[in-house]
């Protein structure tokens, strides 16, 4: 493994920080088989972003019903 200066460190811990700041991460946890059951779609996506992109597709919906 290679070794990293110590202004690697501090740019790599400084970007980091910065990607924080501006995502909000949320640890969830589904049923057994939710997996799975997402990969049977087929879909040409990761899990995650399958989750992310339906998860904003429902606010977006609430969000133009509630307003």
């Amino acid at each position: 493994m290679p070794e990293y200066t110590e202004e690697q460190k501090a740019a790599r811990q400084k970007a980091v920080r910065n990607y924080e700041k501006n995502n909000y991460r949320l640890n969830i946890v589904f049923p057994k088989g939710t997996k799975e059951r997402i990969e049977k779609l087929g879909l040409d996506k990761t899990n995650s972003a399958f989750i992310r992109d339906t998860v904003l597709a429902k606010l977006d919906e609430l969000e133009k019903i509630l307003k």
